[in-house]
Order: C-alpha cells, then structure tokens, then sequence
C-alpha cells in the first residue's frame, strides 16, 4: 500500500529528532500505562525520540575503555542504551528508598550526563523538613515545622511545645507521596499515642510536626526550567483535610496571582529544581500576601493537571527540553588552585570566579608581535602562534594580544582564547567561559582537590 505525503513527512521529522531520552524509574516490573513514565515514553516516541524505560532496580550502567562509550542497561538487558551528548534522562518516583539507587544518579551525574533532576535535588525535596529549611533560608512563607526526634513522651511533648499552636496539628513523615504518610492531630494524647504507634510499627520512622492551616484547597504548580508550565486548585476531599487528586480531589484549573507565580518560582530554584511540583496554600488576600509553601515534589505525577488544564503536560514537558540551553550537567567542586597542561606544559591554574574577562591569561615574557604571528617565552620556553586577536583592557588601560590554545585538565582537552601577559606567580589564569565549559564549582577553601599539586605556588 502506498504511504500518503503526510505519513511520508511525519516519518522524516521523527527520523531527524536526535533527542533521546531516558526514564530512570522506580517502579514494578509490570509497567503502568497511567504512570507518568509510560505516558512520557509514549510521548517521546510520536515525537521521534529515541527512548529508553528503564526500571532504576536491577539498573547498571558501564563505560567502555576504548571507546568511551557509556551504556545504561534495564536489569535483563545485556545491549543497554547507549548515552551519548543528544541524550537526557528523567529520574521518577521514589528513588530515594535504596543508596544504590541514589548512587547510580551520582555516576551519571559523575560521567557528565544531563539528568532531571539531581541527586541533591531529589534528597532536599523527598526530605520534608529539610526542604522546610532550604526553603526558610530564603525566606519563604511556610507553615511552622518542628521534628519529632523519638517517641519518648517528653520529646513528643517539646516538639509540641516548639510548635507554639493549638491543635489540630498536622502529623507527617519525612518521606511520603501522594498523601501517605500525613494525619491530622486533634488533642495531645492523640499525638502521643498517634507516635508512639507508629514508631512500634516502624522504630526508625522519622516524623515532624507541623502547623496546621484550614483551607478549602490548595493548589501544584508544574515548574520546568524556571517556568511555570500550568496550576492547578485541588479542592480538600470530603471527610479529610487532604487534597492529593490520588486520595480522590478533582483538580481545578487556576490563574495564579502575580505573589503566588513569584513565590512558586522562587520555592522551585531554592531546591535547584528543574522539573517539579511546588504545592502551596493560598493567602487570604493572594493579591497581597505570600502563599503558604506546603512542599516541592521532584517527581510530579501529570495525570491531574493534565486533566485540569485540558492539555498533554508530558508532551509540554518533553517540548520544553527539546532547548538544549537549559540541560543541566552536575558541577564538578575543584580548588580555587588546580593543575593543568597548556599545550604539554604543566602548570598551576587559578580557577577565578571573579575574572569576567573574555580570555584565559598565561605567563609570557619577551611577547613580540609581528604581524600575524606573536612570540613569547614561558617558563624559559620559546613558544610561536598565528595572532587571533587583541583584547583591551581598562585598568591597567593596555592591550594584549591574544591566541588559540590547547589546554588539558581532566583528560579532557579545550580549545581557548589566551591573553599573553607577565602574571608571574600565578601562570595561568582560567576565566568563567572555561569553567563553564569544564563544569566547574569553584570551593574557596581548597586547593588542589582534583589534581596533584606541583609547586608550592600560593595565592
């Protein structure tokens, strides 16, 4: 049977889309066709990615030797899914239930793979009351929260106290999603006893306080890349005081106020979030006041704002990182003082945050420019290049030339634009385009963290 043109054309826009994404799920082998990943799988696949589901249990991934090649690999999967710079991957569901799980996000992380979201990311939001710190570093509205550190009667009754509030109260876990894991305290000997039963049923189960603020609804926003993507209201279900749509609330779509967009935006880079759902409680007043910050989910389930807002918020998603410029790799902490090889020469390299300049700076004596062409010598070294261009600077108020190099840190090599001029103690100095490049986050308190110090060099 001949194809039509339209079939013919679809066919060719999904071979040319080299996106290719993995979902790194924590879930059962039997795979759920209403589970996010599936739908985000399924969404890939009609937009003419490459997609790879993998179950996060059972999951490894290795790297070639000779190659370089990296290869991620579903538990009976022997081939795997090759990783290459076209590829990014998407963790789901609750993966903080085992360290190997969290480990294997740390090695992509380590091999330089964009991953949504972090390992740190992850840990901050699963953790109720350490995203409740994060969140009050920077100053966000949030009901008061205190920890329960055991379920001895004077400890419960000091969190209760720090708390400073009437009952109700709200009683949670640390960890839970969807609901589970949240109770509503209506006396002290509730609470009292509430505690000491769930610590019977699990001794190490880690629990906090919390104020509690009666609303009719509260409302999750979808958060990607700095963008609020849509909102949506979950009126409270009957006979409870939650409002997760998988304890039965039917979402609402909403227009968030100018305050509540600021605040969710503002919650969401706090955690360094690139994907997530930021669930808050509305002031009385939305125009003026700041809404309550309930929590921030790293793993947002699309099912109801979906349904709220009438739109495929998977398909909205994957359209969103199809813009390489907001792929996220994790930076690599190295000393303010490192090593590095310039062209086969090993020096001490200054990695300074502060120098904004448009070139790397080396040590040269002697520069000579004639023409196209610059001479220097370095480290008693005659060196020779094609002039690339000038750089001015204001203070001082001159002009350096400047070439191309190769530079090697890391085993891996860069290609960087290198003002010659008298540095001396320091022989070279990276600025922010190479520590960009490189992936960097600069410690301040330390020094050669990464490489092997060769000199007695100091700032």
């Amino acid at each position: 049977m001949l194809k039509s043109f339209r079939d013919i054309v679809t066919e060719e826009v999904k071979n040319d889309n080299p996106f290719r994404l993995v979902i790194l799920a924590q879930r059962p082998k039997k795979i759920d066709e209403k589970g996010t990943s599936t739908k985000l799988t399924k969404a890939a696949e009609d937009m003419g990615c490459k997609t790879y589901n993998c179950r996060i249990s059972g999951a490894y991934i290795e790297r070639d030797e000779d190659s370089g090649v990296i290869t991620i690999h579903d538990e009976e999967d022997e081939k795997g899914f090759e990783l290459n710079e076209d590829t990014i991957v998407f963790v789901r569901g609750n993966v903080t239930q085992k360290d190997s799980y969290l480990d294997l996000i740390s090695q992509l992380e380590r091999y330089a793979i964009p991953v949504n979201n972090f390992r740190e990311t992850i840990e901050v939001c699963s953790d109720k009351f350490r995203a409740y710190l994060r969140l009050q570093e920077v100053g966000m509205n949030q009901p008061k929260t205190v920890l329960i550190p055991s379920d001895e009667p004077e400890a419960v009754d000091r969190a209760h106290e720090a708390l400073d509030n009437k009952f109700p109260m709200v009683l949670k876990t640390l960890q839970g999603a969807k609901g589970v894991g949240v109770l509503l305290i209506e006396t002290e000997r509730s609470l009292q006893s509430t505690v000491q039963l769930i610590h019977k049923i699990d001794p190490y189960a880690d629990l906090l306080l919390q104020e509690y603020i009666e609303q009719d609804y509260d409302v999750r926003t979808v958060v990607v890349n700095k963008k609020i993507i849509g909102a949506m209201k979950r009126p409270m279900v009957i006979n409870d005081f939650r409002s997760n749509v998988s304890q039965g609330s039917k979402p609402e779509k909403i227009k968030l106020t100018k305050k509540e967009e600021e605040a969710v935006l503002k919650a969401a880079k706090a955690v360094n979030g690139q994907w997530v759902g930021v669930d808050f409680m509305p002031a009385k007043d939305r125009e003026k006041d700041e809404p309550f910050i309930i929590e921030i989910n790293h793993s947002p389930g699309t099912e109801g704002i979906s349904m709220a807002l009438d739109i495929d918020v998977p398909k909205l998603v994957l359209e969103e990182f199809f813009d390489r410029e907001i792929w996220k790799k994790a930076a690599t902490e190295c000393g303010v003082l490192e090593t590095i090889e310039v062209e086969g020469d090993e020096m001490t390299v200054k990695m300074d945050t502060g120098n904004n300049v448009s070139t790397c700076a080396l040590h040269a004596t002697e520069v000579d420019v004639k023409g196209k062409v610059v001479t220097w010598q370095t480290n008693g070294t005659k060196h020779k290049k094609p002039l690339h261009r000038y750089v001015e600077l204001i203070k001082p108020a001159e002009k350096r030339p400047v070439v191309l190099m190769e530079i090697k840190f890391l085993n891996k090599i860069y290609e960087v634009e290198v003002s010659l001029d008298e540095r001396h103690q320091i022989p070279f100095l990276a600025n922010r385009d190479f520590m960009r490049r490189a992936n960097l986050m600069i410690n301040p308190a330390r020094k050669f963290m990464l490489t092997n110090k060769i000199d007695d060099t100091q700032d």
